[in-house]
């Protein structure tokens, strides 16, 4: 092909904002909180390497490297970073194959310097792909990849000498908190926590919540310690739900915060 100008600089913006947002695609639906600055900062990098693909022999080693350094940048320290990695990759196949069929239903296929395939589209029509992903991907399927089994806690409840074991599902879609104190409020089902209820009303705490099937009220009651692999995270409140979870191996759900050490916890509960 002759007469095509590649500009480094709109390569650059494309291919920096569709990383970004695949990487915060793959964080959102594995439920993951990601800080925003480390996204924007593998994104550019990605970028980077998107320009110096134009000048660089075309090489799948390089990019596969480049690919892995942008996910390390990204999600390094996560606990999950090689599966978010692999989630990322399985979503950019996903929307280049998505931009090739643009291509061919709304523009043209060229071939430019190094291999690289250009699709020549309306800018509508890419940011407005780009758009659409992100938005199926952030709200309608947020979380879809998210309880793999891997995230049980093994947690210690005690109130008036008495003691339950249970195992909870680390989910940071609960977003319940006490009001005095902001610390996350486990959830778990009443037949398990039997043997720790109040025994009069005087002793529950009536907090609103909103779940998928709409607002609503739970009631809460104070343990005198929790304790997470052995670690004692003190005087907590405990919300009780009816027993929704069944034979899922878990009876209940907890988003531990991040100063409590959620990660590591989560990793020594696994070993």
């Amino acid at each position: 092909m002759t007469g095509m100008v590649v500009y480094w600089d709109l390569a650059a913006l494309v291919n920096g904002a569709a990383d970004y947002l695949l990487l915060l695609s793959a964080a959102r639906l594995a439920g993951r909180t990601v800080p925003r600055l480390r996204l924007l900062g593998a994104a550019a990098f990605g970028a980077a390497y998107a320009v110096l693909r134009l000048v660089l022999p075309c090489s799948p080693w390089q990019t596969a490297a480049a690919f892995v350094g942008m996910a390390l940048l990204a999600f390094r320290g996560t606990g999950r970073a090689f599966k978010l990695g692999l989630l990322t990759l399985l979503l950019s196949c996903a929307l280049g194959g998505g931009v090739l069929l643009l291509g061919q239903c709304c523009g043209t296929l060229e071939r430019v310097a190094r291999g690289v395939i250009f699709a020549q589209l309306p800018w509508g029509v890419l940011l407005g792909a780009m758009g659409v992903t992100y938005l199926l991907l952030s709200t309608v399927f947020r979380g879809g990849a998210r309880h793999d089994g891997g995230e049980l806690l093994r947690v210690t409840l005690t109130r008036g000498g008495k003691t339950v074991t249970l195992r909870l599902l680390h989910d940071s879609g609960n977003l319940l908190t006490d009001p005095l104190t902001g610390e996350s409020v486990p959830v778990i089902g009443q037949s398990a926590l039997r043997a720790l209820l109040p025994e009069r009303e005087e002793g529950y705490i009536t907090l609103s919540c909103t779940t998928a099937g709409g607002s609503g009220t739970l009631r809460t009651f104070y343990c005198d310690s929790i304790r997470v692999n052995g670690r004692d995270l003190g005087r907590r409140l405990v919300a009780v739900s009816p027993d929704i979870y069944g034979d899922s191996g878990f009876q209940g759900v907890w988003r531990m915060e991040e100063q409590e050490g959620a990660h590591e916890l989560v990793q020594a509960a696994l070993g």
